[in-house]
């Protein structure tokens, strides 16, 4: 996390970030911030907003790791592959290779990332050699049903995709009815405190449907909405703003968490539809009105104010030139 201080007040900012306070490592981190922040307010948080829907509640990570660990453990003789994007669930790869005993497999350019981020550098964890480990990390993109049907035809193969992205829980079960295929095992939590992880959300452009040999489990790298909402409670700020403009289930976190912000009495109509299907089911019903009440963009171009069409211009010249340059008129003093 960063936080600022300077004529503009106190502004913390998350990026991607878990509260998980069940270890001693994190209550610590807690505390560390706490302390950083020295009893003052926060002006604006930047809220990593990735889940803020009540509906999105998963386990913590530790609870989820162990879960992956339990299916590989439960499939002694299958490959497995874990879909993974090109930057991040290091740790659950590190969990996994130390409570199996195992190598990783991992593509080249995922390897030199984890070197350069200072992970593995006596090289006994990762490898590229896949003759030394039945457990490969594979671009999550390509954990798709063709791709395992082809792997069982060599080899028993079973897929694990580590992830909370709202459509892989609520669109795989819905195209696997459709298809007469199994949907996706998700493995929930029902442990005490746990939660369970419930998935309303409509994305517009689904991904493949998982096989009957393939797992997804929520584990992430963002925080789910009770974790914000107790990270809310710790901080307190004056107002709050989302770091994520778009996601396949945006929320405004000021809609959710307005009554635990000190200026609590801003009037916030937040629009809780996904950005990405936002005017889809209503386009044909109702026409689209712009801001200024016009209905087409022809008429809203007629309306257009002056200053806003410069302001356009400019935009766009910013944008062709990619900044702007400033000629030097100083005159040159020559050094003897």
């Amino acid at each position: 996390m960063y936080l600022f201080r300077g004529d503009l007040g106190c502004m913390l900012y998350t990026g991607d970030f878990r509260w998980e306070l069940g270890c001693d490592e994190a209550r610590r981190a807690k505390q560390d911030l706490l302390d950083a922040l020295d009893g003052d307010t926060i002006d604006v948080l930047y809220l990593d907003n990735t889940y803020c829907h009540p509906s999105l509640n998963f386990p913590p990570r530790p609870v989820v790791a162990e879960q992956v660990i339990d299916i590989i453990r439960s499939h002694p003789d299958h490959e497995v592959i874990i879909g993974v994007d090109t930057l991040g669930k290091e740790d659950l790869l590190l969990h996994i290779s130390r409570a199996l005993q195992t190598k990783i497999w991992v593509w080249p350019q995922r390897l030199q990332t984890i070197h350069l981020l200072g992970i593995d550098e006596n090289r006994d964890i990762f490898t590229t050699q896949t003759s030394l480990t039945r457990i490969r990390a594979v671009p999550r993109y390509s954990v798709t049903i063709d791709n395992l049907e082809a792997l069982n035809t060599v080899c028993p193969t079973i897929g694990i995709l580590p992830s909370a992205i709202p459509c892989l829980w609520k669109s795989s079960e819905g195209k696997a009815k459709s298809k007469g295929r199994s949907s996706v095992k998700s493995i929930r939590s029902s442990g005490r405190g746990e939660g369970l992880t419930e998935m309303d959300c409509n994305p517009l452009s689904p991904p493949k449907l998982f096989d009957k040999d393939s797992y997804t489990l929520p584990y992430s790298e963002h925080a789910c909405f009770s974790e914000l909402e107790d990270f809310m409670h710790t901080v307190r700020p004056w107002t709050v703003s989302g770091i994520v403009s778009s996601s396949f289930c945006y929320v405004n976190p000021r809609h959710h968490f307005r009554h635990l912000c000190l200026d609590n009495n801003v009037n916030d109509e937040t629009d809780m539809t996904p950005i990405k299907n936002k005017g889809r089911d209503n386009d044909k019903l109702t026409p689209k009105r712009w801001r200024n009440g016009s209905v087409t963009p022809k008429e809203r171009k007629v309306r257009i104010s002056s200053s806003s069409l410069y302001r356009s211009k400019v935009t766009m010249k910013r944008k062709e030139c990619c900044g702007a340059r400033i000629n030097d008129t100083e005159e040159h003093i020559g050094v003897t």
